[in-house]
């Protein structure tokens, strides 16, 4: 009893001396924080080319610190191939000082001939990595990842702080490693964002050409695979239709000379199901309130009746985007709203039956409706009628 009371007094004051923060500290030292991975198909057949971006301690901030250089890049970044994604790690881990850590990795890119394969033993791997976490952010490069990776981080340190940022303003799409293992799960497809890649002309660098990304659309997955793309408005459509979207600007047009642009200041989105003869028929709305923030004038036409036909145009477009995109994943079997899910919890005998079978059924006996309901709240001016 006597030394159980010396444990509880001792025990207490041996934390305080600093000992567990040394640990933890030392721990650190001995890790490789990885912020992203690009993954592309291997030089040989059935192999697979993956790398990581780490940041460099020492370069993090401006100037010379003590114990390491000022100049150079923040981050390093290293490359081997194998023939599965765990092989290659183990390869890269292999001449590295410090032990790996996924906690902190944000967005994982692969290379369009990779996700055409399939991305299967990606998944299997990051499902099976105890440090990673699932909302890492999933993205899709037009050719090799790695020239992704060479981007120029303007605003940012690193390369993989502008893709998370990507996803972070919810520009377009943001599926996570969670959304994908979900979809998956269920049978149906998902849509990742598609990257776009190339040089650009730096002001700060007197013009000279430098590696740049940006995004230029969606890419469609069925059984992990890509199956498809779709350009950046039917893309904007999509993002909307999974309340993803955040602030779009849309631009109509009619008759020859009319034309206005509307500023979105929100943007929601809803699904519904019902069972007509036998087969699901989906219902898919959006709606939004906006600010007009451009009119070309027309000193015909009244500010009420500018409003009228803007908004006709403005739902019109959107909704034929989305059409458009709902057609597409149709056409590749690839259920990007996860619409089965609401099969699924509204009619689950009937789920049973087509669950196995979902994305043949989806591609042709599935009706999907699009209704818009876009609504412009302020007009830059006083909205009136024209005098009788």
């Amino acid at each position: 009893m006597l030394l159980l009371k010396w444990l509880k007094i001792l025990l207490p004051l041996s934390l305080l001396t600093g000992c567990g923060f040394n640990m933890t500290k030392v721990e650190i030292n001995e890790q490789t924080f990885v912020f992203a991975m690009y993954v592309n198909k291997g030089p040989q057949d059935d192999s697979v080319e993956v790398t990581i971006s780490a940041p460099l301690p020492n370069r993090l901030t401006s100037g010379r610190q003590a114990g390491g250089k000022g100049g150079g890049d923040p981050y390093a970044m290293v490359t081997k191939s194998s023939t599965t994604v765990q092989d290659a790690l183990h390869l890269i881990q292999r001449d590295l000082s410090r032990r790996f850590d996924f906690s902190h990795t944000k967005v994982v890119v692969v290379g369009k001939s990779y996700a055409e394969a399939g991305l299967e033993d990606l998944m299997d791997w990051l499902q099976r990595e105890p440090t990673t976490n699932m909302s890492i952010y999933i993205m899709v490069a037009p050719g090799d990842a790695k020239k992704v990776a060479e981007l120029t981080p303007v605003f940012e340190q690193m390369p993989s702080e502008v893709l998370i940022r990507f996803a972070d303003q919810h520009n377009m799409i943001t599926t996570n490693l969670k959304d994908c293992l979900y979809a998956e799960s269920g049978n149906q497809g998902y849509a990742l964002t598609y990257l776009a890649a190339g040089m650009k002309p730096m002001v700060a660098d007197q013009e000279k050409l430098k590696p740049w990304t940006g995004i230029q659309g969606t890419a469609l997955f069925r059984n992990h695979k890509l199956v498809a793309t779709l350009p950046m408005e039917e893309s904007l459509a999509v993002s909307w239709g999974v309340n993803e979207l955040k602030a779009p600007l849309y631009t109509v047009s009619w008759n020859e000379k009319g034309k206005a642009s509307v500023f979105l200041i929100s943007t929601s989105s809803s699904k519904s199901v019902r069972m007509v003869s036998g087969h699901p028929v989906f219902t898919i709305k959006l709606k939004g309130t906006g600010d007009v923030v451009y009119k070309k004038n027309q000193k015909q036409l009244d500010t009420l009746q500018a409003k009228e036909i803007i908004e006709h145009e403005l739902n019109d477009q959107i909704a034929s985007h989305l059409r458009k995109a709902l057609h597409t994943s149709q056409r590749v079997g690839a259920d990007i709203l996860q619409l089965g899910m609401l099969v699924d919890w509204n009619y689950p005998d009937h789920w049973h039956q087509v669950r196995s079978n979902w994305p043949d059924y989806y591609k042709n006996e599935v009706e999907i409706q699009v209704d818009a309901d876009i609504k412009v709240r302020n007009f830059g001016a006083i909205l009136k009628s024209k005098l009788k």
